[in-house]
Parts: structure tokens; sequence; C-alpha cells
């Protein structure tokens, strides 16, 4: 039987209590389309870059109100939830992924490895990096693994992940607009699934200045199960573990790597 997935793609403000609503607001519509998890965007509970506030100042910690709030969200409709999270760290905050189950408990969490220093941008100027790799979790949907935007250029998170049983990789994202990055994205994720024999999503922030929306997932073959357009929108998609199974039957590559020859 399938299991359904949402992506919410959204843009937040700079309240969390703002975007807090707006979660209440796609967990029921997602409830009401069955679906068995939802997946927020990278910067969900906090807008990056802020133009008013103080974006350390606006962190809190795993254990504040704004995870509670999620977690209460995610009891009340039924709902895995997948989220970004401004956290409070010591000299700059964390750019965290926050995972609850459907009873509003933490399942894992992930403090983005690979900043964001590219583009023009500077993430680490606000942002430290985390130094593990996400650990993948059983969860409705299969064993699920994690990155965060950027991370998605380094094939090796998910191979890693993959190679620790992740069945489908997710990638709360605030890809930034530009010249060449939609076929990026695109290739990107396409690339993971084929790859690794598994399911990827790519839940992107959309934002009218700074990011681009446009949310893709793919089966374990590299078919697109899943597209968002440069707006606001909950999209659904289903995920057959047996199709995993099948592709990696066929196509054994976790059999025929030649793992003598990496360090991975």
């Amino acid at each position: 039987m399938a299991v359904k997935i949402a992506l919410a793609q959204t843009t937040s403000g700079e309240k969390w209590e703002v975007n807090l609503r707006k979660a209440w607001e796609y967990a029921e519509e997602a409830s009401r389309q069955k679906a068995d998890m939802i997946v927020f965007p990278e910067y969900f509970m906090t807008y990056y870059p802020m133009e008013e506030g103080d974006y350390q100042k606006q962190g809190q910690s795993l254990e504040g109100e704004f995870v509670r709030e999620m977690g209460r969200a995610a009891r009340e409709t039924g709902l895995w939830m997948v989220f970004g999270v401004n956290e409070t760290g010591k000299d700059r905050n964390y750019n965290t992924i926050v995972i609850l189950d459907a009873e509003g408990q933490l399942r894992g969490d992930y403090r983005k490895t690979h900043l964001f220093d590219a583009y023009r941008w500077k993430e680490s100027d606000d942002t430290m990096a985390g130094d593990e790799i996400f650990c993948p979790v059983d969860s409705p949907a299969g064993k699920i693994g994690i990155g965060t935007c950027y991370d998605l250029r380094f094939p090796e998170l998910a191979r890693m992940e993959a190679l620790q049983g992740a069945q489908v990789m997710l990638y709360p994202s605030a890809w930034v607009k530009g010249e060449n990055k939609f076929m990026q994205w695109e290739t990107l994720l396409r690339a993971r699934a084929i790859e690794n024999e598994m399911y990827v999503f790519g839940c992107c922030h959309y934002s009218e200045k700074h990011y681009m929306g446009r949310s893709l997932g793919f089966d374990p073959s590299g078919r697109e199960i899943l597209r968002g357009g440069e707006k606001e929108e909950l999209l659904t998609g289903g995920i057959e573990l047996e199709e995993i199974k099948k592709v990696r039957h066929a196509n054994p590559v976790f059999s025929n790597r030649r793992g003598d020859l990496y360090h991975i």
C-alpha cells in the first residue's frame, strides 16, 4: 500500500507565531488528503535573511515553544512532520531540520553540515555548521534520510545515508532563484534518486524575493512523481517501498559497487 507524503511549499515570515499558524493550515489540509507525513521547507520557523529582525535573537532551542507547538499540531492532525528550525547556538545559530512523529515526539534532528557560502551568499556569517550526518530513522514512509538544500550538491551525504538504510531522502530547502538554478535543482534531485535507487523529495521554500519553490519528487528509477510551481501550494505523492526492492533487484548497485576502492 502506498504511503502519501505531502510537501508544504510555503513561504514564511520573521515571526514564528505567524509561521506556526501556516503550519496548522497546511497540516490540516494534508490530513484531509490522507497524508502520512508533511515536509516543510528550510528556514520555515524564521525567514532568512531577515530584513527587520535579528536572526540570532529569534532562535529557539529544540525544547522551545515553536517545536512544542509543532508537536501539538502533529498530534492533533496525526501526521509525521519535518521542518526547518532556527536553533539557538553559541555564537551563531544552527540551521536545523526537526523530525516529529505523529505523537509529536522528537524522532531526529539534523544540523545543516554544508553551509551556502556561494553565489554571493555567506550563510556562515549567521550559521554554525553541524558536524554529523543524519542517521536515518524509521517512519511510516520507510527509513528516511535528511539533507538540507546546499547539501544536495554533495552526493556523499545521500550515499552514506543510503548505506545506513535510507529508503527516502528528504531535502527541505530554500533554493535561491537564478540562472540555471532550477536545471541544477532538478538534475541533482533526480541523480540522487537514480544513483541510490531511493525516493527523493525536495521541498523548496517559495518567496517572491529569494526562493523559487518548484518542489520535486522522484521515485527510485528517477521518474518524476510530483512537481510544484512558483507559488505557495501543497503537493502530495505516493511512496511504494516495494518499488525500491524491484529497482534494486533489477540493478543491484549496492552489491556491485566496489566498496574496497572507496572511503565510504
